[in-house]
């Protein structure tokens, strides 16, 4: 995921792995700082407990059970993991999941 944040002006860009157990943002991702309105409380209350350091880099891996919840976390907001999760080739994951149904 790379994008442009709205709010800190920062570039987030975040590294995210599907295992078994569900979608784990890479340690060394860029995590937005600044929290939006929509953000769920169970991923605020994640942000405040991980290692993030002052500039916003992840140092631990953390697992979360969607990819909506893991694309939350590292914008800071309401977020479609879905859409925002891509492949380096700019492969969304919903085409990835649309793909493996034929």
């Amino acid at each position: 995921m790379k994008r442009k944040s709205r709010k800190s002006g920062q570039v987030i860009e975040a590294s995210c792995k599907r295992t078994n157990e569900g979608f784990v943002v890479l340690q060394g991702s860029h995590i937005e700082t600044i929290d939006s309105e929509s953000i769920p409380p169970g991923i605020k209350d994640r942000r405040q407990k991980a290692k993030i350091d002052e500039n916003g880099i992840l140092q631990e891996n953390l697992l979360f059970r969607s990819p909506s919840y893991a694309a939350a976390f590292v914008i800071g907001g309401y977020a479609n993991g879905l859409t925002e999760w891509k492949t380096k080739d700019g492969v969304s994951l919903k085409e990835i999941e649309n793909s493996e149904e034929i």
